[in-house]
């Protein structure tokens, strides 16, 4: 019996998960449920593709998996088509699990190799459904959550809502840290923008809520009396930057109203959490994604590798964590492999230190962007658009993707991309330009494209 069937196990018959449609689990009966429902997979070892939803059938499926010995990927459910099959072809798992299907288990000729200690995979691009996947073994997600439980102090008297997807890092981070502690969680398929949420969020009585910084601009133009109920007592952020006069503005009516604002900062291969800004600190320090969590290291390294010490020197964020990821994998071989991080994360994020210890992240040296908190890999965008025909840029910040097109129809493209990768429609802008910038030696000039976006390019 693994680490986590023990602890789930000595949960017994607390409430569990609850959702949208009245389902509802104790950890007894939903590890009995998950463990029913995983049935045709068998007892031996094996690699299985959760398609994930916020529903209390799914969040049990995924208990039972924690307390399995199966390698578990997991894909949201509404993942488009092509991408779920392109995963499937290129990782070969044994099994497919989607609970709300009329046959939940469907099992495929699978035979990929696994590591021993490899326990769970997560995409490193959120709704691009990207097969560059990040490995993790148990004890790892694990060391995680019990950080996260750790600062923001969870007791089994906590009850989450949680609408972020639970494939992704940051929903399935809210489960595994308050299953932790043997507190209860609602679900819903609603988002904040919709009457069903604020609903679910009075009916539960819940605690506390997560966001990425959509969800809290969408808030802030609500009002924050919104927020006002008796029972909720802490909010808590990530998925990307958030804008410093927002984070005033949450972190002032907090301490307010006797309640905490949590930002947070973390990547998908660090299990996801690296470090939170303490709530008395967001007033005077808005901009800053704080200390790290308990248990991991944070350190500065200038362009030779060395470290820095002095305080205001830029220089790459290094992570070092016993919830670090193996390392990735691209194609079924690499699921044999072994630890390749040895606790060690480069996070391709530029940040300084302030005298009093406090990180500032400056700048981002990958291809990524965070869509409405999703990580997406630009470079995914243009592989998927150069195999239609497509000859595509894409770039932009946080909730501003923005793609150009070379003398195609930018219409069509964008019911392409959403069709493809499930992005939001306001999530993105796709124009039109005759040629691709390019230097000789074929580099797409994407800065010269962003200084020309709005001077009459197509849309």
């Amino acid at each position: 019996m693994n680490a986590w069937a023990q602890l789930i196990e000595s949960h017994g018959g607390r409430p569990f998960v609850d959702d949208d449609e009245g389902r509802s689990f104790s950890y007894a009966d939903a590890l009995s449920y998950g463990r029913a429902l995983l049935a045709p997979v068998g007892d031996q070892r094996a690699f299985v593709v959760l398609l994930c939803s916020n529903a209390a059938p799914s969040i049990a499926a995924y208990l039972a998996l924690l307390a399995s010995d199966h390698a578990v990927l997991l894909v949201e459910r509404d993942l488009a088509a092509e991408r779920l099959t392109a995963l499937l072809g290129l990782y070969s798992p044994d099994a497919v699990v989607d609970p709300l299907d009329e046959t939940p288990v469907r099992r495929l000729r699978g035979g990929t190799e696994l590591h021993p200690d490899l326990a769970l995979l997560l995409s490193t691009s959120g709704s691009t459904g990207s097969p560059k996947l990040a490995r993790f073994t148990s004890s790892a997600i694990r060391a995680n959550a019990a950080s996260i439980a750790e600062y923001l102090n969870l007791t089994p008297d906590e009850r989450p809502l949680l609408h972020l997807p639970t494939s992704y890092s940051y929903g399935m981070s809210v489960i595994n840290s308050h299953l932790l502690v043997g507190a209860p969680l609602s679900v819903t398929a609603c988002s904040p923008m919709q009457p069903g949420f604020w609903d679910r969020l009075s009916a539960v009585e819940a605690t506390s809520i997560a966001g990425v910084p959509f969800h809290y601009d969408m808030l802030r133009r609500f009002g924050t009396a919104k927020l006002e109920l008796p029972h909720l007592r802490t909010l808590t952020q990530a998925g990307g930057k958030l804008a410093p006069s927002l984070v005033k503005l949450f972190g002032g009516w907090a301490q307010q109203t006797g309640r905490r604002f949590f930002v947070m900062y973390g990547q998908t291969e660090a299990g996801p959490r690296i470090s939170y800004l303490p709530p008395e600190r967001a007033a005077e320090a808005p901009e800053s994604v704080g200390i790290a969590i308990p248990g991991v290291e944070l350190s500065l390294l200038d362009d030779a590798g060395q470290p820095i010490e002095e305080a205001g020197v830029a220089g790459e964020l290094v992570c070092r964590s016993p919830a670090i990821m193996m390392g990735y994998a691209l194609s079924a071989s690499d699921l044999s492999r072994g630890d390749e991080q040895c606790g060690l994360l480069r996070t391709g994020d530029v940040a300084q230190r302030s005298e009093d210890g406090l990180i500032t992240i400056v700048g981002r040296s990958a291809r990524m962007v965070k869509l409405y908190g999703v990580r997406v890999n630009l470079d995914d965008v243009d592989a998927l658009l150069l195999s239609r025909g497509y000859r595509a840029a894409a770039f932009g910040g946080d909730d501003q993707l923005k793609i150009a097109v070379e003398g195609a129809d930018p219409k069509v493209v964008r019911a392409l991309i959403i069709e493809s990768f499930s992005f939001p429609p306001r999530g993105f802008d796709v124009r039109s330009l005759p040629a691709i910038p390019r230097a000789a030696s074929g580099k797409v000039l994407y800065a010269d494209i962003a200084r020309h976006w709005d001077d009459g390019l197509a849309a």
